[in-house]
């Protein structure tokens, strides 16, 4: 590892006059450096692939719990990625208010079986939850994540571009596991 302190070393000084924490602050660096080079690198290869198609879509239910916008793309004819965002704010339950301030951060993996009309889609994910999310009662812990398997169909209108997605969900929640259903509305470009 000093032949790469060596390289970020000035002429003027040398390599052992460089303490081990520093050393080691250089060596630690250099690792960062080469893992976001190769992360950045599989993004904008995964950018270049062909025949991608982006979907922009609304979820009401489904992976998000309530209400999501998602992009998804695809990387390969039959493989899909997709993100998204909800968010909910404070409501009532029965007769009092409570804390139930939450961000919904789905992100999954889907592959399609194409038929001429329409497509069957099957799938896995997890949504991480950033907030308090109460539940009959009973709060799920905030940071905490969500796994989630789903499948339904996928239909699309080449004429305007129209997406609509019907799916059926199974979260993964620690005790508050249980299936869910989704529609879905958008457009792909």
């Amino acid at each position: 590892p000093l032949w790469y302190c060596t390289l970020l070393i000035p002429p003027s000084r040398s390599p052992q006059s460089i303490s081990k924490e520093s050393q080691s602050f250089l060596i630690k660096g250099w690792w960062v450096d080469l893992i976001m080079k190769k992360y950045l690198l599989f993004i904008f290869f995964l950018g270049l692939l062909p025949a991608q198609k982006n979907n922009f879509y609304t979820e009401l239910g489904g992976a998000g719990y309530l209400t999501t916008l998602n992009y998804e793309r695809m990387i390969t004819k039959n493989i899909l990625t997709r993100v998204g965002f909800g968010t909910q704010k404070g409501e009532t339950e029965g007769n009092r208010p409570i804390k139930n301030d939450i961000i919904f951060y789905p992100l999954g993996l889907s592959y399609l079986l194409k038929s001429d009309t329409q497509n069957m889609e099957y799938g896995i994910g997890t949504t991480i939850l950033k907030g308090t999310l109460t539940m009959n009662g009973e709060s799920v812990n905030p940071n905490s994540k969500m796994f989630f398997i789903g499948g339904g169909i996928q239909k699309f209108y080449n004429e305007n571009r129209f997406l609509i997605k019907l799916k059926g969900y199974y979260l993964f929640l620690g005790k508050f596991s249980a299936p869910w259903a989704g529609i879905s509305l958008g457009f792909s470009i």
